[in-house]
């Protein structure tokens, strides 16, 4: 595993005057800890060796950032936890659908599947990977912010990427804004590379409760 840690942090002009250069590194350094965490539980999920870097971390309303994750008429899968305990708000994995798809054949060690919808095989596979992977970003964040997080079951949602991330915007209403940590995995043994998404939306207190704990004005 390898994290790659000069990774670039883009501020919506709607939040930038909340985040100072200060604020800018601790999300930079959040994302990385939690890519490491990541890809750590991705290699153990698959059995395969993972590279993974860091390219972007977004932040700006969850409306601003859907453009950048997919068309609006593109099939995507996404996996939401609830964030409960020290931090409140939620976590989200967005892949498109033909990602998702060859995931859950990695992680059921199966050969390639072609195209239609997702199976029940499938669809229980992508819940796990949300609930692991947004369990390591949550314990990269209870380690880097001593707060104690825990996730809510995992809940799958299927379909274009206007429908699936307005659903999630309503759920994360109370979000001051999102993180959205743009992620590429590398599975060296297969030679393919992945991009996804994984968002933060904590809720406007639990934002600045981020801050307060580093140390961070």
């Amino acid at each position: 595993m390898q994290t790659i840690e000069n990774s670039k942090v883009v501020i919506s002009a709607s939040v930038r005057q909340e985040l100072s250069p200060e604020r800018m590194d601790a999300l930079k350094e959040v994302a990385n800890i939690g890519a490491g965490h990541a890809a750590t539980a991705l290699s153990l999920m698959t059995g395969a060796r993972i590279m993974i870097e860091v390219p972007t971390v977004n932040v700006a309303p969850l409306e601003e950032l859907i453009p950048g994750i997919a068309d609006e008429n593109s099939q995507i899968v996404s996996v939401i936890m609830d964030m409960h305990g020290s931090l409140k708000g939620h976590t989200l994995l967005a892949l498109p659908l033909t990602t998702g798809r060859r995931l859950a054949d990695l992680m059921l060690r199966r050969e390639r599947r072609s195209g239609g919808t997702l199976d029940m095989l499938e669809e229980s596979a992508l819940k796990e990977a949300g609930n692991i992977l947004g369990g390591a970003y949550m314990t990269a964040l209870s380690e880097f912010l001593g707060m104690s997080l825990l996730p809510s079951p995992p809940r799958l949602s299927v379909g274009t990427t206007s429908q699936v991330m307005e659903e999630h915007r309503r759920q994360a209403s109370n979000a001051a804004a999102a993180c959205c940590v743009e992620t590429e995995f590398s599975f060296e043994e297969i030679g393919e590379h992945f991009r996804g998404f994984f968002l933060l939306l904590p809720d406007a207190e639990s934002f600045d409760a981020i801050f307060r704990a580093v140390n961070v004005t």
